[in-house]
């Protein structure tokens, strides 16, 4: 890229640039329904059956897609346009959650339909996020991808913020059977938005349709093994998913054991509500850091990070508690926010869909293993013990940036 057409890039608010608006919106509306669908969806299954197995598989269909299809997504955004693919899998949501109330309507709203229900939805996001990390530096130019993300990841932190008491509200006034109406409409509008942008989108491997799959899929891999700096941040990012695992997944259990706070004790929400925020301060702080040495950054957030981590497992006041995880997620959110958008600057643009799946398949698959592993780990060693016990995966990625930090290796300009 010439420096003239950085500078282009480069210049004005990306608030005043019509295509990412219209991204900016068409995120923010498809970030209603899918976490409202996250949130609803098993907030009904324990309502109607009273059984937290139920409710926790339901749950756990909104990551396994990815670890299933990630990869094969990335593929095939490679292959397709990604504005076409987004629109298609925002309208397939759209007709996935109309489905809803229809069964409702026909009294048959079974067990195995919400389980089928979650696993859909979240397999069309696989592909909608695969497909949006693509879209993204195409509709924005790399020297902004910083920028963008921070914006788009403000917007579905604040929508994901007000998904839990939106999703009570809505089951409350609508029924089953409208609250997913709703949340269809919301996909609607996505893609109604996003087809209405137009941008120059690059080739993307679609004159070589006769390459195997499975070569393309392992491409994505090699391109990580083999670029330094994006080797390290996936490394990284695999260590502090881990470690952040443990904390969002315990955060109910961790108030009601250490805190000695009750389930139903509100202060618990504002813990959760003290998270949120942090990482919404996250979105607004990692656009400033484009431009600085990306191994001293790593390096100085996992300091963070880590610290913070311990802080908050040894707290034993609520108050306490709300700011150390407060600061813990805007140190944690900030990295991924930071390592996601280095990935999507230093990636071809012709592999985009590729290293982005990869990648995030790696580091999203560690957060729910994170999560179960601390959660049994915590019925033998106490709560407390577990979340220190699980700073270990951080630490040891605050020690392998060390390393590349004294070895001044993986110093590239983003």
């Amino acid at each position: 890229m010439t420096v003239a057409e950085q500078t282009r890039e480069g210049a004005g608010s990306l608030l005043a640039h019509r295509p990412f608006m219209l991204v900016f919106a068409s995120r923010t509306a498809s970030a209603a329904a899918t976490a409202g669908t996250w949130v609803v969806l098993p907030l009904y299954a324990y309502s109607v059956t009273d059984s937290a197995a139920l409710a926790g598989l339901v749950s756990a269909m909104n990551v396994i897609p990815y670890i299933l299809f990630g990869v094969v997504a990335g593929v095939v955004v490679d292959r397709a346009a990604p504005r076409r693919l987004l629109v298609a899998m925002e309208a397939a949501n759209a007709v996935v959650l109309l489905a809803v109330p229809v069964l409702a309507g026909a009294h048959a709203l079974s067990a195995v339909a919400l389980c089928a229900f979650g696993f859909a939805t979240a397999t069309v996001f696989v592909w909608f996020d695969v497909a949006s990390a693509a879209f993204v530096p195409a509709v924005v130019g790399r020297t902004r991808v910083f920028q963008a993300n921070g914006h788009l990841w403000a917007a579905s932190t604040l929508v994901t913020a007000v998904a839990g008491p939106g999703g009570f509200f809505l089951l409350a006034h609508l029924g089953v059977g409208g609250t997913f109406a709703v949340l269809a409409a919301f996909s609607a509008l996505s893609a109604g938005l996003l087809s209405a942008v137009r941008v120059a989108e690059p080739e993307r491997g679609r004159s070589r349709p006769e390459r195997r799959p499975v070569a393309e899929m392992a491409e994505g891999f090699r391109f990580i093994a083999g670029q330094p700096t994006v080797r390290l941040l996936t490394l990284v990012g695999i260590g502090s998913g881990l470690s952040a695992g443990a904390v969002y997944g315990l955060i109910v259990v961790f108030a009601d054991r250490a805190l000695s706070l009750g389930t139903e004790d509100y202060r618990i929400s504002w813990i959760i509500a003290g998270s949120s925020a942090g990482a919404l301060l996250a979105s607004l702080a990692a656009p400033r850091l484009r431009g600085l040495p990306p191994v001293g950054v790593v390096a100085a957030l996992l300091t963070l990070e880590a610290g913070l981590m311990a802080g908050y497992a040894l707290t034993t006041g609520w108050i306490a508690a709300l700011a150390a995880i407060f600061l813990w997620n805007l140190a944690h959110t900030t990295l991924m926010i930071f390592s996601i958008s280095a990935r999507q600057v230093i990636a071809p643009s012709e592999m985009q869909g590729r290293v982005n799946a990869a990648g995030r398949t790696l580091v999203w698959g560690c957060v729910p293993l994170g999560s179960a592993v601390c959660g049994l780990l915590a019925e033998t060693t106490g709560i407390r013990g577990a979340l220190l016990v699980f700073l270990l995966p951080a630490v040891a990625s605050l020690v392998l940036t060390g390393f590349a930090l004294v070895g001044r290796r993986h110093e590239v300009a983003l």
